[in-house]
């Protein structure tokens, strides 16, 4: 029963998903739309209803004119313009429904009519959809299970654990309750794209805000993974190499915990991983404006203007930059990595007319377009939010919750110390009697230069210690040599402290293997391809396949400098971005340099009348990389929820809220039962309870009180891994956890007594601590279980219990809201 309710949810969420994501501004937008490609059709729908909701949403907030209706009435109004738009009524169809009111016209014939003109425009799109996709077919039949893998993948969790898998997960939530309640930036400035998204699903289409937040990261998956795949086939000479990246990066497994979180934030509803499709989508079109021709200046100025609104690539550069922007920074920074990158390859075409220009009112215009309401707010007075000083600590170094500076240091300084007294130990060699060597007390000339001692003791010439005047190319070569030096150390600390760190010694050859080979094969081409095409005579193709393997140098430069960024810490430069954040996005692009061989190959293949073979070729790659990981022994496991609650405590939420009248109710419970509840009824904290029944008049002012106890108090926010069918994953990440782990039904949990009872409550300087510590939480839990006992052996026919299992127990109190109980009475 519980997975067919969490089956109709996530049906729901994917309903309003797709219907605010792609129809509606396939719809309102489809004259600008019309003949555009794919590629383009879909970089506009995935970006553009996120800006639009972003900026209206907020602006109606800042002016405190957002209501629920107000929004209903833009999106329904628009979609139902675009539509007339898009079919006119005409007045034979306006007669055909007066008729039918009149009793003149028959209903069954209308209605058959509408099933014959809509099933003949379903035919019609069927057919367009197959002339558009001939001969590739194959590519998108296999991106496409691909990313249905991925989203099974990453959905699973929430349907295993009905929590939410990330402690910041509670306030995300407690903000779209505040945009519910017109009050934008509820705790601050922060970029509030992904929350005015799902503010919208919550007022256009009735889907709850917890359904959302469980499922919607399962869902929004997939545009990430098909907008990677967009930039991989714009890197790659071949289309189905792209897909067998995304393959590698749905199978092959993890190697360290940084990755793990990395790869399991993607299942769960945060604006950091909202956003990261964004970054691939401004680094795609970046590269075709470097690839586009910006040297015609004919015209007037207004025409001008025109052409730069109107130049795919700029406006869609343009509002990925703001979405990323207006959904979270760390993702703008990532962003900002890549397309350095790219910038840095292809420098020239860059700073090329009037390129550079056009870009620059590109970057300006999109960071205007997100930081506009947040410059209102911020006029208007309202602080920052205290995310935005984490990540300034994480730079500084003083954060040490995902912030590695302070680890690094002390690593850096323990291994220094190291070196200095195998140093001193080698210098101190002792023969066997216990005296030392003469060899090891003897100086030597270089370690009393600098005294004036000449090696036998004596008092060397003043004038030997003059300077010697150095020519300048003996000061270049000594320059040159300290930053080699300087690179070669610099390079072993992001091997070992990066791609050691991250991929374990053997894997880890392998990947500066395959980028060393990828960058030597482009070098060779190039070398072969301007030969040959040198010999051939001017045409559009030489440049064509002078550049057709150009993308080799930008992968291998974007995952190097992700490995840099990862390892920097440890470099002696500020952490810009949490390491840990990056994983996921430096996985994608490492496979991607894996599988350039490959794409070197079938990228010469598909120049020849062997391309045929290509599609049967990338179909036998997908299973080939699939099985291969499971008989290798690197298939991927499966991921993890930080546990908060029993899958029980959630269900008994829900049936509550679904049963019981609006306000009808109070839950008695630790804080997470709060953001499920908040719509529906009243929630009770359950140390405030605790603390007033040991007083007096102390009462409740709802008919009913549910109580809920733990019987087995949870370990909070364990990291509990799921168990599932072996097609999907394996059960193989907690052995990289010593603690504060579980898997599948096991939990870990103490238990309750009337000793535990007795004890006196813990005080902490933080409400979430007298939860999160369990032998707190196992006192409170043992308490409220006493209580309940209690005050039913006073009151056995008003209080029952309405819910019970091993772990967990609910009770109910029903009152008369004229006569309330005194609850310290018990």
């Amino acid at each position: 029963m519980d997975t067919w309710y969490w089956a109709l949810e996530y049906v729901r969420v994917f309903f309003a998903y797709v219907m605010i994501l792609f129809v509606w501004p396939s719809v309102v937008f489809r004259d600008y739309l019309r003949g555009r490609s794919r590629t383009v059709r879909f970089a506009f729908c995935v970006t553009v209803p996120v800006v639009l909701l972003n900026t209206v949403v907020l602006s109606l907030g800042v002016f405190h004119i957002l209501y629920g209706w107000l929004i209903a009435v833009l999106f329904y109004g628009t979609l139902l313009l675009g539509l007339l738009k898009w079919h006119p009524v005409r007045r034979e169809q306006i007669k055909k429904i007066s008729r039918l009111f009149l009793g003149t016209y028959g209903i069954r014939l209308l209605l058959l009519r509408l099933r014959n003109r809509v099933k003949d425009g379903i035919g019609r799109a069927h057919a367009e959809f197959g002339r558009s996709i001939q001969g590739r077919r194959c590519v998108y039949l296999m991106l496409g299970v691909v990313v249905c893998f991925g989203m099974v993948y990453f959905s699973y969790g929430a349907f295993h654990d009905y929590s939410y898998g990330f402690g910041d997960m509670y306030r995300h939530h407690s903000w779209i309750y505040g945009l519910l309640n017109g009050t934008p930036f509820y705790e601050g400035i922060y970029p509030e794209a992904m929350h005015c998204f799902i503010y919208a699903m919550r007022v256009l289409f009735g889907v709850k805000i917890y359904s959302s937040q469980l499922f919607l990261a399962g869902i929004h998956v997939a545009v990430f993974l098909v907008s990677a795949y967009l930039l991989l086939k714009e890197l790659f000479a071949w289309d189905g190499t792209a897909v067998l990246a995304l393959a590698l990066f749905l199978t092959v497994d993890l190697l360290c915990i940084d990755e793990i979180f990395s790869m399991s934030r993607l299942q769960w509803t945060l604006p950091q991983e909202f956003g990261l499709y964004t970054q691939f989508l401004c680094a795609l079109f970046l590269l075709r404006c470097l690839k586009a021709d910006f040297s015609d200046r004919s015209g007037s100025r207004r025409e001008r203007i025109r052409r730069f609104l109107t130049d795919e690539n700029l406006l869609l550069f343009l509002l990925s930059l703001a979405a990323s922007l207006a959904i979270h920074f760390y993702v703008t920074m990532m962003a900002f990595f890549i397309c350095v990158v790219i910038a840095a390859c292809r420098l020239p075409s860059l700073f090329q007319k009037r390129r550079f220009g056009s870009l620059a009112k590109a970057v300006c215009l999109g960071v205007l377009i997100a930081v506009l309401p947040m410059g209102i707010a911020y006029a208007k007075g309202v602080p920052f939010q205290g995310s935005i000083g984490w990540a300034v600590n994480v730079m500084n170094g003083t954060d040490t919750a995902e912030g590695r500076t302070s680890q690094a240091e002390q690593i850096l300084e323990q291994e220094t110390a190291q070196m200095s007294n195998g140093q001193t130990a080698a210098g101190e060699r002792m023969t066997e009697n216990g005296e030392t060597t003469e060899a090891a007390v003897q100086p030597t000339e270089q370690s009393h230069s600098g005294n004036g001692q000449t090696p036998d003791g004596g008092i060397a010439d003043a004038g030997q210690n003059t300077p010697q005047k150095q020519s300048a190319g003996n000061r270049m070569l000594a320059m040159a040599k300290r930053m080699a030096a300087s690179f070669t150390g610099k390079a072993q600390l992001v091997w070992k402290y990066g791609y050691v760190q991250l991929y374990r010694e053997n894997r880890a050859e392998w990947i500066v293997f395959f980028s060393g080979l990828a960058l030597l094969l482009w070098a060779v081409y190039r070398i072969l391809a301007g030969i040959i095409t040198g010999l051939l005579k001017k045409g559009r193709d030489r440049k064509q396949i002078r550049q057709l393997y150009d993308g080799y140098p930008l992968l291998v430069g974007i995952s190097v400098l992700f490995m840099i960024v990862y390892a920097a810490p440890f470099l002696g430069m500020p952490e810009l971005i949490a390491g840990s954040r990056l994983c996921s996005t430096e996985q994608l692009f490492i496979l991607a340099v894996v599988v350039i061989p490959v794409d070197l190959i079938a990228g010469a293949i598909a120049l020849t009348p062997g391309r045929r073979v290509l599609p049967l070729a990338l179909a036998a790659g997908v299973a080939v990389i699939y099985v291969g990981t499971r008989q290798l022994g690197i298939f991927h496991g499966y991921l993890y929820y930080e546990l908060t609650r029993y899958n029980a405590a959630v269900m008994v939420t829900q049936d509550i809220t679904d049963k019981f009248p609006k306000n009808s109710y109070t839950i008695v419970s630790t804080t997470d039962e709060l953001y499920q509840v908040i719509e529906q009824g009243r929630h009770e904290e359950l140390l405030t309870f605790l603390n007033r029944v040991n007083g007096s008049g102390y009462t409740l002012p709802t008919e009913y009180i549910f109580v809920y106890v733990e019987k087995r108090p949870i370990q909070y926010a364990q990291s509990h891994f799921f168990t599932g069918p072996d097609w999907l994953a394996e059960e193989k990440y907690t052995s990289y956890y010593t603690t504060y782990f579980s898997e599948g039904n096991s939990i870990n949990a103490s238990e309750i007594s009337r000793e535990q009872a007795d004890k006196e409550m813990m005080t902490f300087s933080k409400l979430s601590q007298t939860y999160s510590n369990l032998d707190s939480r196992t006192i409170l839990e043992s308490k409220a279980y006493e209580w309940c006992r209690k005050f039913e052996a006073s009151y056995p026919q008003e209080m029952k219990v309405y819910y019970e299992d091993e772990n967990f127990c609910c009770y109910i109190i029903r009152q008369n809201t004229y006569r309330l109980y005194q609850l310290e009475e018990s």
